[in-house]
């Protein structure tokens, strides 16, 4: 009984330790999708649709635009870096 109750404890100061700890946290996540957990719990996709309305805004929205209207479609994943790499950094690649 003692040895359970003391494998509850490591348990949950491991997860708190994981939990306040956001370098212990990527590491886990890391080690979590380098074995397969990430099929498990699969990465969020956005779908949006881009379209120009009457008046030639750009629209982006999540719905589809109204019937006649060209429109792309985007696809945006939780895990991947949308936005570009700072000119600075593409440098020193």
């Amino acid at each position: 009984m003692r040895l359970f109750l003391l494998l509850i404890v490591l348990s949950l100061v491991a997860g708190l330790v994981v939990y306040l700890k956001p370098e212990y946290r990527n590491r886990f996540q890391d080690l979590s999708s380098d074995i397969g957990l990430s099929r498990i719990a699969p990465k969020k996709t956005a779908r949006l649709f881009k379209w120009r309305d009457a008046k030639g805004d750009w629209q982006i929205t999540d719905r589809l635009p109204p019937d006649g209207i060209t429109y792309e479609m985007l696809e945006y994943r939780e895990d991947v870096n949308v936005l570009p790499r700072p000119p600075r950094l593409q440098q020193n690649r």
